[in-house]
């Protein structure tokens, strides 16, 4: 695909695009939201890899493949809006990093950067551990288990404990309940803030997190010794750039909800999945059991243990490809650009797939299937092009916890690597995985513990 960056005669208007703008009024939202992940496919397969369509009375130009999302993340991303393609997420998780653009994206994120990367990483690992530890203790032999409930709860208290530094188990119970009550505002229909709506009683939830945040961050500052904290809240509050700025109350509390969003989900969703593929793949399961043994054996588990887990590393980025914890992203046209010879106005908006992307036969072989080893030497599929894995996004808005999010992962599946579990339902009756939303909910383990592990 080429992309072309200068506008001519030869192009086309986007209307021209193959594709439909669905019914008069609501074009095709009620198919997108009653398909899911089926729309995107069936676009695809009957359009190609350039489709338009009418969502929420909004004109979209949908662009498949690395070479498009390198055009959306990298190379026009000055063109385009993050904030209007996330738009919808505002009203309960406030401005954060996502939903900002240009030179205040960036200046937030060199301030927010040394609180998720470097020394900070060490500073989270033995809390992360020890949350961990204390989550498998309460696994019973034998018991069945929701994945994505067990493990959403996991990652819920690692991202409480951690991003808002929460110290008593008062204050934890407290933040919890605003946060998961805040939560439920994303299924609102009705977006009328009051007492007797779903929504209302979220934005309740979220302004008693707000005020909790505010108490939180002067009883931090009255403390001081911000520099020296193990938890995201006070290296955030220590944060000043090369020239002296930090961000303001309401700044840090926006990025805090935001990222408290990111983290409590994305991890449950891609350690559930590849439970189910272990169990499709058993001798994967013995491999990363086999590598852990020889790099960790009976030493407790450290942080640069974890670097020389490679195996285990490439199961984490298969589960990324197949299962993307982010299966679309949009973005909003703020300026023209053109790509396959057609002009995208601005007023429009584009949408991504990295649902899509990482299943492309022409960049992974065999792309339905589990395989771990096309991510290693010398095969390293996802090298093919500099835009083909984007799980976590790429470019100016790539995922700032990416790091925070691997080290996570590989503590609990380090963990679950003492277990051996069946999940239901079995996935000879469901793979391929192509609609994983439809299954993901319904992900159940029964598990017993592993002897000498």
């Amino acid at each position: 695909m080429v992309v072309q960056t200068k506008p001519t005669s030869q192009f086309k208007p986007a209307e021209e695009m193959p594709g439909s703008f669905g019914k008069l009024f609501g074009g095709e939202t009620k198919e997108l939201f009653r398909d899911e992940e089926l729309f995107y496919w069936d676009h695809f397969q009957r359009y190609g890899s350039v489709f338009k369509s009418r969502i929420f009375g909004k004109n979209f130009a949908f662009l498949i493949g690395p070479d498009a999302n390198r055009l959306v993340l990298a190379e026009k991303a000055d063109h385009l809006s993050a904030r209007l393609g996330w738009i919808f997420l505002e009203p309960i998780f406030g401005k954060g990093l996502l939903l900002q653009d240009g030179a205040e994206h960036q200046a937030t994120r060199r301030l927010m950067y040394p609180a998720m990367h470097g020394r900070s990483l060490n500073n989270y690992f033995d809390t992360i551990q020890e949350i961990v530890d204390k989550f498998f203790e309460d696994w019973q032999e034998g018991s069945t288990i929701s994945l994505i409930e067990e493990f959403t709860n996991l990652s819920t208290t690692i991202a409480i404990r951690l991003i808002l530094g929460t110290e008593t188990d008062s204050e934890f119970a407290e933040a919890t309940q605003y946060f998961l009550g805040m939560l439920v505002g994303r299924r609102a229909k009705l977006k009328l803030d009051i007492p007797q709506t779903l929504y209302g009683r979220s934005q309740q939830a979220r302004r008693n997190l707000q005020a909790f945040l505010r108490r939180k961050i002067a009883q931090r500052r009255q403390q001081g010794l911000l520099q020296e904290s193990r938890d995201f809240l006070g290296l955030l509050l220590a944060s000043v750039d090369e020239n002296g700025n930090s961000l303001s109350e309401s700044d840090i509390i926006d990025q805090l909800l935001m990222v408290l969003f990111a983290g409590h989900e994305n991890p449950a969703v891609l350690l559930s999945w590849l439970m189910f593929e272990l169990v499709a793949h058993p001798e994967w399961y013995d491999r990363l059991r086999t590598e852990y043994a020889q790099v960790v054996g009976h030493e407790p588990l450290n942080l640069s243990h974890l670097k020389q887990l490679p195996q285990m590393g490439y199961a984490l980025k298969e589960v990324e490809r197949l299962y993307p914890p982010v299966q679309n992203m949009s973005r909003g046209v703020v300026k023209d650009i053109y790509y396959a010879g057609y002009c995208i106005p601005a007023g429009w908006h584009v949408d991504i797939s990295p649902l899509l992307t990482h299943r492309l036969p022409e960049i992974y072989t065999d792309p339905d299937r589990f395989d771990p080893d096309r991510f290693a030497p010398p095969r390293e599929e996802d090298k093919k092009h500099s835009f083909a894995l984007v799980g976590f996004g790429s470019g100016p808005h790539s995922c700032l916890g990416w790091q925070f999010a691997q080290m996570e992962m590989k503590i609990i599946l380090s963990k679950l690597l003492r277990y051996d579990w069946s999940v239901t339902p079995e996935p000879s009756a469901i793979v391929p995985v192509r609609q994983p939303s439809k299954y993901q909910d319904s992900l159940q383990a029964q598990v017993k513990k592993v002897l000498n592990p």
